[in-house]
């Protein structure tokens, strides 16, 4: 088997302002190929260390210069949400059967990134696929890097269960990284669903499915985009179809809670919700979820149970939730506790809908407790 090189050419980084609030960042990669890569496989990882050196300068150059001074967030957050706010341009991409060779470049304005990223940050379900499909890519990076040791430690096998072992190795080599190539779409998508682009949305999910169709996060993406389209029958699809290939996927079972409540199915959407903060309790966005859930059906004491313990996991950043619980302590009466919560997501940078505001707390007798 071929050495494995993974090389990283520098032939220029600019960090430059082509208008007053414009950065633009600019990254040569190259990397070698083995014997279990393919030319997919071989873009996929390559196009996933690049930008991940142009996120990584990108959130140096943010924090260095106190754009996201206040935005409470890690340096990782700040990388990882920033992939879900730019667009990177492939300026030039090769391939001579051994290396892959690619010219990336980003621009972004820093203050639109920082506006970004402080929505990100209070979209709790927006983030947390951001943070799954982190984690995702480190994890088939990681496996990719395994399976290559393993794929060596072979090498040379003639016995019939060496070649079956190196034939499981090298296909779960290729399912690693096309979830890599799968990721770049799911960004896209995430991106776009944010933006209301839901027809652009469900075409980026397709497409990662298309790369990646044994991994449940890009059906996950795709349902909830037709949660917001109304078209509850494929969101149905989708979402059951992700249950499937993982059972205890937390936000499959979430966004499907939250489509059949929408559709007025209030205990078939409790029951899925319910399900979500089992299979992850110590989540943020099951807990909030289930917080909203519980509101939804007028039980304001036990939402502010739920929502509270969902804010103590986003180490007190989500301005939406602290707006969710403003609007349960309204209904119970606790006006104080409901401005100052609302105060608080006003410092988070979420403001109350202005119908909101001043609302009054539902008659007492409505409220379950």
């Amino acid at each position: 088997m071929k050495q494995i090189i993974l090389a990283c050419f520098i032939a220029f980084f600019t960090a430059t302002s082509v208008s007053a609030a414009t950065v633009t960042l600019t990254r040569e990669y190259t990397y070698q190929a083995g014997d279990a890569d393919s030319k997919l496989s071989s873009r996929s990882i390559a196009l996933e260390q690049v930008k991940r050196l142009l996120l990584e300068e990108l959130g140096t150059y943010l924090i260095s210069n106190t754009v996201v001074k206040d935005s409470q967030l890690s340096k990782d957050e700040i990388v990882t949400y920033t992939a879900g706010a730019v667009v990177t341009v492939i300026l030039e991409e090769k391939w001579d059967g051994s290396t892959y060779y690619l010219k990336v470049k980003l621009t972004a304005d820093p203050d639109d990134v920082a506006r970004s990223l402080t929505a990100i940050k209070n979209d709790h379900e927006r983030s947390s696929e951001l943070d799954q499909l982190r984690t995702q890519a480190n994890e088939s990076m990681q496996e990719i890097e395994r399976l290559k040791k393993e794929l060596a430690k072979l090498e040379g096998g003639t016995s019939g269960r060496a070649a079956g072992q190196t034939a499981e190795l090298r296909k779960r080599y290729e399912e690693n990284a096309a979830h890599l190539a799968a990721k770049e779409y799911m960004e896209q998508g995430i991106k776009l669903r944010s933006e209301k682009k839901l027809d652009r949305a469900v075409e980026a999910f397709t497409r990662a499915i298309e790369m990646a169709p044994g991994w449940d996060q890009p059906y996950v993406g795709r349902g909830a985009v037709y949660v917001k389209m109304k078209e509850y029958s494929k969101s149905e699809n989708d979402l059951s179809h992700a249950g499937k290939l993982e059972p205890k996927n937390m936000l499959a079972l979430s966004f499907h809670g939250v489509s059949l409540m929408q559709q007025g199915r209030q205990s078939d959407g409790m029951i899925e919700i319910k399900r979500a903060v089992e299979a992850q309790p110590d989540n943020m966005v099951a807990n909030l979820n289930m917080g909203w859930a519980l509101l939804q059906t007028n039980q304001p004491r036990k939402s502010i149970h739920f929502l509270t313990k969902g804010i103590e996991l986003s180490r007190q950043k989500n301005g939406r939730a602290y707006l969710l619980r403003a609007k349960a302590f309204r209904q119970l009466g606790e006006h104080k506790k409901a401005k100052a919560d609302i105060e608080t997501a006003g410092k988070l940078g979420e403001a109350p809908p202005p119908q909101e505001r001043n609302s009054r707390p539902l008659p007492q007798h409505k409220i379950r407790q």
